[in-house]
């Protein structure tokens, strides 16, 4: 791969040798995004590998902010040439506390920008976004996973703080005013399944904001990555037989268990199986007259669905919802009830 010119490259190149990103952004409807280039036309979101820097776990997150205001949720690469690497992005636009460029993104579908861009005299980046697209379209539900395990396992687990752990960048003020909505859908004691538990404070936080409300709860988890059911387990040992590695699409609790309330989160699995991971923990890990818990998380000025709307699109029965009580659009929590 890297004694030759620009190629299709898919897999996880060695940290070591990446001198430069391309990105090609990719927003929740689809469209792709560049930035206005001041010489003419758009460009792709670029930028180096700077010194100590991890080229997934940083520079993937700050040149797209600092260059197109774009914040990303997932990373693939799809090509290289020699030490220069070109990825999609999976995110939305950003308003948020990070420092981030405040631009017009050029959007379009991706062959309409791969036109602009060729039309601009990039007809290398034209390339990179045709071949993003077939990467980005193609992708299996496998390597769905395998990019959500690679980026959040290690992210997580160098975070200096537990919400960093758990996948959250503010304060624990920050992380009760964007998660207590979880708890707004809790009306009795009873048993919670989190699908995605991270290090577990979701867990520890359900807990305590439901005793505060007069509620007992007994917390479970399940994660898709080892070492973060491993840390959850570490940092919760009376939990620990309670904490288990699982894809949140298929679980099945050992003894056929079924929980009062099941936590769901719709980035844990591809678009695409979002109205099956229902499905299943309706009809699989809810108690009868339980409820399954559905909450969707997005930056500051995200344009995505709330997780109201995305289970109304998806053709399922709303019986309430909440918000994040800072930003109501950044953090939306939506229940069904079990027959």
């Amino acid at each position: 791969m890297w004694g030759m010119t620009y190629r299709r490259y898919e897999g996880s190149p060695a940290p070591d040798r990446i001198r430069r990103l391309t990105f090609v952004p990719f927003l929740p409807d689809g469209r792709c995004a560049a930035v206005p280039d001041p010489a003419g036309g758009p460009v792709l979101p670029s930028g180096d590998v700077r010194p100590g820097e991890h080229w997934l776990l940083d520079t993937s997150l700050r040149v797209p902010l600092a260059t197109a205001g774009f914040r990303r949720q997932r990373v693939h690469v799809f090509a290289a040439d020699r030490d220069h690497v070109y990825a999609w992005l999976d995110g939305d636009r950003y308003t948020g506390r990070r420092q981030h460029a405040r631009v017009e993104l050029v959007t379009g579908e991706p062959a309409e920008l791969a036109e602009r861009l060729a039309a601009a005299g990039r007809p290398d980046q034209a390339q990179a976004v045709r071949d993003a697209e077939r990467s980005f379209s193609g992708q299996s539900d496998q390597d769905y996973y395998t990019d959500n395990v690679r980026l959040l396992e290690p992210a997580y687990l160098r975070g200096d703080t537990v919400q960093e752990g758990s996948g959250f960048g503010g304060d624990p003020a920050r992380w009760r005013a964007r998660r207590g909505m979880i708890v707004d859908g809790i009306d009795r004691g009873g048993s919670f399944l989190d699908l995605g538990c991270a290090n577990g404070l979701l867990l520890e936080s359900v807990r305590q904001w439901a005793a505060e409300r007069g509620y007992a709860i007994e917390p479970y988890g399940v994660d898709l990555a080892p070492g973060l059911v491993e840390l959850a387990r570490s940092r919760l040992p009376h939990w620990a037989d309670r904490i288990e590695v699982g894809n949140a699409v298929d679980y099945r609790p050992a003894g056929g268990q079924r929980f009062t309330f099941v936590h769901a989160m719709l980035d844990t699995v591809p678009a695409r199986q979002r109205a099956e991971l229902v499905r299943h923990a309706l009809a699989e890990l809810v108690a009868p007259g339980g409820r399954l818990l559905v909450s969707h998380y997005q930056g500051d000025g995200g344009t995505d669905r709330t997780a109201p709307e995305h289970l109304t699109a998806l053709g399922f029965p709303v019986a309430g919802s909440s918000h994040a009580r800072d930003n109501p659009r950044t953090a939306t929590t939506a229940w069904i009830n079990a027959p």
